[in-house]
């Protein structure tokens, strides 16, 4: 990426976990002065040409920008607590790339209202080595204004920004989303590893017909979130009684193995609850109206 001449602004690092050390060493490589801060200020000692200050107040001082990425919300409200944060943040731009929940991101949206600084919130959808590149997805929410002001800034940490509207909120609830998807999706992964040890399949293989079919799923879980959008369930590609056969085979065959069946478990049932709600010759989709209750 070329160095963007026109970012003025110094900016200050909150937290050097795996994460706060890239997102410095990002930004610094594009020649923006950082200075970083943490409680256990030796994490430090590897990061060349920035300015590592061990007082707080003193490394907010130091920048227009704050950007906080601590292990949780907890940290964040032992770190900034108490009146000489207050003042020290007052007229500074927060980005916050902690995990947290969506009512965490409000609260701390109002927090720092209160103490007249400015506030975005973010949710890095990568790992720190998959950062900078022109496809890195990081979720951005809070007042669209400050967003147009911090864009550029943004765009060196992660090509695809996606910019969520102005509710605080937003980034937390579509991180949790995209999370829901990721760990369900895992667990999945994992039994069919089960699934496929126990007939004794060779995992490669596995994992390549997997990258191989996933594209086309892909498109199939967007064309049900735009059956759920618009609001038709008649049937257009899957209908839901088709899955609750499925899930059932799933089911008996992690039965007749040694593994643990709590997960495919609740899938067949909650599947069953669908069919029995009357929602079996319907888009497989439908499943939303259980799920919602």
């Amino acid at each position: 990426m070329e160095k963007d001449k026109n970012i003025q602004h110094k900016v200050t690092i909150v937290g050097l976990g795996q994460m706060g050390i890239k997102l410095a060493e990002l930004l610094r490589d594009q020649s923006i002065p950082i200075t970083v801060w943490n409680r256990s200020i030796a994490k430090a000692k590897d990061i060349k040409n920035v300015q590592v200050i061990a007082n707080l107040n003193s490394a907010i001082d130091q920048s227009a920008i704050i950007i906080i990425c601590v292990y949780d919300y907890k940290a964040i409200n032992e770190i900034l607590s108490g009146p000489e944060i207050q003042a020290a943040l007052k007229g500074k731009t927060i980005i916050n790339l902690t995990t947290g929940s969506p009512q965490e991101a409000d609260n701390l949206d109002l927090r720092m209202k209160n103490y007249d600084a400015y506030y975005l919130d973010g949710a890095i959808q990568v790992a720190p080595d998959q950062m900078g590149m022109p496809d890195t997805t990081i979720l951005i929410s809070g007042d669209q204004h400050l967003y147009n002001e911090q864009e550029t800034l943004l765009k060196i940490l992660g090509g695809n920004i996606k910019y969520l509207g102005p509710k605080a909120s937003a980034a937390s609830a579509m991180d949790l989303a995209t999370l829901t998807w990721l760990y369900g999706s895992y667990i999945g992964l994992i039994y069919g590893a089960g699934l496929a040890r126990n007939a004794d399949l060779d995992l490669n293989v596995y994992s390549n017909i997997l990258a191989e079919i996933t594209p086309g799923f892909t498109a199939f879980f967007q064309h049900q979130l735009q059956v759920i959008e618009m609001g038709n369930y008649a049937i257009s590609q899957s209908p839901l009684s088709i899955s609750v056969a499925a899930t059932q085979r799933i089911w008996d065959a992690i039965k007749d193995s040694s593994m643990d069946t709590r997960f495919p478990e609740n899938i067949a049932l909650l599947l069953k609850k669908a069919e029995a709600s009357g929602y079996g010759g319907q888009e497989l989709a439908a499943l939303i109206k259980v799920v919602q209750k």
